[in-house]
């Protein structure tokens, strides 16, 4: 009868070539399909059938469809198959909302309580539904996603399943720029509808529909509709003993498409909501993170920190067409820290043991902004603005004391010294690309172009207190970046797609180093010709890329080719002019694929290699002496690494029985890795330029080896424990890493195994009693090739729970306890400490707007920081100076101001 009907409707007509489009909806919760595949078969020539691919808003489009019977296919992971015969005779068909019901099993009548993993997978997008999540009424996102499956944020950032998140979006729109840390502290989780986790394609990957491969770890926060027109937030104030104080606002105002987000925050309490690298400024003075338990941080950074902070963001959409996304940041910090160091120098059939002690205080100063305007002219055609500045200015005062001793205590050598520095750094960078589509679907071009400049000015001195001299040091860096590509796609049959790219850019650096020996007494300035360089490197790429990718229902494919030709051109002007050019001629192949594996689970594949280039401060070939006992110098004659990556992902959620697994695997080996050359002075001599290496000393330079391989895997596993109506997550996660160098001449493989197994047991049945219990230990085995240097075991156990507990009619109790045992290399390395800190308060006001609490810091007084490195030459321990005990009072004010609330 289809038959009949397809024949009788098609006689002796015009054939029409439509435009069909549609959305389709979740039909439970109203959400967006992202990622699905719509077909078009077309049932009199199968050769005529289409397909597209939903994008972030649940569109599809499919354009130049003949006119005939089709049988429409739709399919996403995590719902029913859709089918129907449709009929395409007009040439524009809007087929509106098609509603996708999800494909797992629905308890008629039953309202389900407490713990749910709610946990799905549509497409390549995991979805987490916010509403089965039980956190206080006062808890930011933050906490929140920490709830969830596979979500980890600590010391090294937020990561998904083993992945590190590089952005969070707010409905759909970048928020703070790319900082995931600021981001999910700032927005509150009442207001959060659900969060989905996917690789965000590129720009050009989004507008054309051709995957080129280069994604980002993308998080974004979908909020709930009657919370998307208002103003909510928080102030807060608070003073305690020893003059710790912390004051700070989040304010957020929201109007359909144009949203404000204004935060600021001042405190001496080690409290930051910003990223690492915000805080760490040009020379890294700042300290570092030890554990990111608190969503805000809080006395996790080394030493005692001063901190101001403002932050702005905005967006809006003008009319139809533009869109723009911008933030501001701002922060300023003062880091005073008191740090001692044992390290244990491993030279030849020799040990030497370096202890040192050092005072710093560091300034830093940052300002950061960051914009993106998309203008789509029509259709076919968009143009996008991104540019970005940054500034910063970081000053530090330095004091060290440190000796070397052999294995009998015999003084080797010691240095007491101060060191001053002063730097500034401006960055500006601007994105721009214009991309087009032509009527021919699939068939599109691309244009990018970007430019990159950065200049960076420091002005050091260093005092040795024992020779009485000061040493001054002046450096001007530039560096600047041009760099063009131009793709083109074109549609291969009904379901493949080929793409072209050609890249050029140059790379210039130029770093002038000045050094001065200063008289103490009479301050004349004396030019040290042995310490000054002036390095100038050109890098010039250029890169042809084809490749080939397919979709079909249920997988994805895509494999290539590059050739790229570079050319690196160091030129030394001071002290001595001399030129060095290398040439490099580099195939680069490339495959990425995925495949759904039954209707709730996937694996994705990714192979790529890459080449990079040595930085400015490898290629230098100057002395630096900061240090007179740890002396390092540059080599102009470093090659470019040539490096494979090879990943595979496994993702299977199962909503039936609240649960989910998922696999994450990188292995990585590079060739001309960038690794250390290091001698140790066996008496005291007198280097290049007349610089005196004491005995013991080390003098390293950078080289290039082969060898280097980088193995991670991490597995996770969340299940719903029904009787406790909580979830429990497990984590089994195993690295290796084959780092190879030189010491004193001989070649050293130092290979690293770690294993680490985390347990976290978290509640979901209230939100007014909410606990979350986690236990963590982690091994590390170093195993050296040189029998001289000896083979280390260290061993790393965490212990903690939190508990907010809201009772009474208004009153809150919250404890946070957390216990870490260290067992080092050496007994003297062993070291274990708790830090309890607790918490009483009281809800009033109206709606209980407000709070008023009573708060302990390290309650036992054992606060600590210590860490442990490896490496070929050395292991060492270092302990610094933390934030100690001390009570707080604080007020805390809520806004909250919705219209049309639901």
């Amino acid at each position: 009868m289809i038959g009949l009907a397809i024949a009788l409707t098609t006689y002796g007509q015009e054939v029409v070539h439509s435009k069909v489009y549609g959305r389709l909806v979740d039909k439970t919760d109203g959400s967006m399909l992202i990622g699905a595949t719509v077909q078009l078969y077309n049932l009199k020539d199968s050769t005529k059938s289409r397909y597209a691919v939903t994008d972030v808003e649940g569109i599809f489009l499919i354009k130049d469809v003949e006119s005939a019977f089709y049988k429409m296919n739709i399919k996403s992971l995590g719902y029913k198959p859709y089918s129907r015969t449709v009929r395409i005779s007009i040439e524009e068909m809007n087929f509106g909302n098609i509603f996708m019901e999800q494909d797992q099993k629905v308890l008629d009548g039953i309202e389900v309580q407490g713990a749910v993993v709610a946990m799905e997978v549509k497409g390549d997008t995991v979805q987490y539904n916010a509403d089965a999540y039980k956190v206080n009424p006062d808890a930011s996102t933050a906490d929140l996603v920490k709830k969830m499956p596979g979500i980890v944020i600590d010391e090294n950032g937020v990561s998904a399943n083993g992945e590190t998140v590089e952005q969070v979006l707010l409905d759909g729109k970048r928020f703070f720029g790319q900082d995931p840390l600021l981001s999910l502290n700032t927005i509150p989780a009442e207001v959060v509808q659900k969060v989905e986790v996917y690789d965000q394609k590129s720009e050009r990957s989004q507008f054309t529909g051709y995957d080129d491969g280069n994604t980002t770890k993308t998080m974004n926060v979908v909020t709930k509709e009657g919370k998307r027109n208002g103003q909510f937030g928080k102030a807060y104030a608070g003073y305690g003993t020893d003059d710790r104080y912390k004051a700070g606002a989040n304010i957020n105002s929201f109007k359909d498409d144009q949203r404000l987000t204004l935060i600021g925050m001042t405190n001496n309490i080690n409290q930051q909501n910003f990223s690492g690298e915000d805080l760490a400024g040009i020379s890294g003075g700042g300290g570092g993170f030890r554990r990111g338990n608190s969503s805000l941080m809080t006395g996790t950074q080394s030493g005692i920190t001063q901190t101001n902070s403002v932050g702005l963001n905005f967006t809006d959409e003008w009319g139809t067409k533009a869109k723009f996304e911008g933030s501001y940041f701002f922060n300023q910090t003062h880091n005073s820290r008191d740090e001692t160091t044992n390290r244990e120098i491993y030279n030849g059939d020799s040990i030497q043991y370096y202890d040192e002690i050092k005072n710093a205080d560091t300034d830093n100063l940052n300002h950061r902004l960051d914009s993106r305007i998309t203008y789509d002219i029509n259709d076919n055609n968009r143009l996008m603005i991104r540019p970005k500045i940054s500034y910063q200015d970081n000053e530090s005062l330095t004091y060290t004391d440190g000796n070397t001793v052999n294995e009998g205590g015999s003084l080797l050598n010691q240095t007491e010294n101060n060191y001053k520095s002063g730097n500034k750094a401006f960055n500006i960078d601007n994105y721009i690309s214009y991309m087009h589509k032509f009527e021919k679907i699939g068939r599109t071009v691309s244009l990018e172009l970007e430019t990159d400049y950065k200049q960076t000015n420091r002005e050091n001195y260093y005092e040795d207190l024992g020779a009485d001299s000061v040493t001054q040091y002046l450096t001007d860096e530039l560096d600047y970046t041009l760099g063009a590509t131009v793709g083109y796609t074109e549609p291969v049959g009904n379901t493949a797609q080929l793409s072209a790219t050609y890249e050029l850019s140059y790379r210039e650096r130029d770093s002038d180093k000045n050094t001065y020996q200063i008289n103490p007494n009479s301050g004349t300035k004396d030019f040290n010709a042995a310490l000054s360089n002036h390095f100038v490197s050109g890098y010039t790429e250029h890169k042809t890329e084809v490749s080939l990718s397919n979709r079909t229902m249920g997988t994805f494919y895509r494999f290539g080719l590059a050739y790229q030709y570079a050319e690196l051109a160091n030129k030394q002007i001071q002290p001595e002019t001399g030129d060095f050019v290398n040439t490099f001629h580099s195939v680069l192949p490339f495959a990425m694929g995925r495949i759904e594996l039954g209707s709730e689970a996937d694996v994705f594949v990714r192979y790529r290699t890459s080449t990079s280039t040595p930085s400015i401060n490898q290629l230098q070939n100057v002395i630096d002496n900061s240090n007179p006992l740890f002396i390092s110098t540059g080599n102009p004659e470093l090659d470019q690494s040539y490096s494979h990556s090879l990943m595979v992902r496994f993702n299977k959620p199962n909503p039936d029985k609240n649960r989910s697994i998922a696999n994450f695997t990188r292995v990585e080996t590079t060739q001309n890795y960038i690794t250390n050359e290091t001698t140790y002075a066996p008496q005291d001599s007198v280097y290049a330029g007349g610089i005196v290496v004491q005995q013991g000393a080390q003098v390293s330079k950078p080289i290039n080896m082969n060898g280097y391989w980088n193995v991670n895997n991490n597995t996770t596993h969340s299940i719903l424990v029904e009787k406790l109506k909580s979830n429990f997550n497990t984590s089994l996660g195993f690295n290796y890493r084959r780092l190879p160098g030189r010491t004193n001449e001989q070649t050293n493989i130092s290979s690293t195994y770690s294993g680490n197994i985390k347990f976290a047991l978290a509640s979901n049945f209230s939100e007014n009693f909410d606990f979350n219990i986690y236990y963590d230990v982690s091994s590390n085995l170093v195993n050296n090739s040189i029998e001289s240097i000896a083979n280390t075991n260290y061993t790393t156990q965490t212990t903690g729970a939190k508990l907010n507990w809201i009772f009474g009619g208004g009153f809150v109790f919250r404890n946070d306890i957390y216990y870490q045992k260290y067992n080092g290399i050496e007994d003297s390395f062993d070291s274990e400490y708790v830090l309890w800190n607790m918490s009483v308060a009281r809800k009033f006001l109206k709606n209980d707007v407000g709070e008023l609490e009573l708060s302990v810091f390290d309650l036992l007084g054992q606060n600590q920081s210590f860490s442990q490195s490896v490496n070929p030459a050395y292991v060492e321990e270092v302990r610094t100076e933390v934030l100690q005990r001390y009570f707080m009072l604080t007020f805390t004010y809520q806004l909250r101001r919705f219209s049309g609330a639901k």
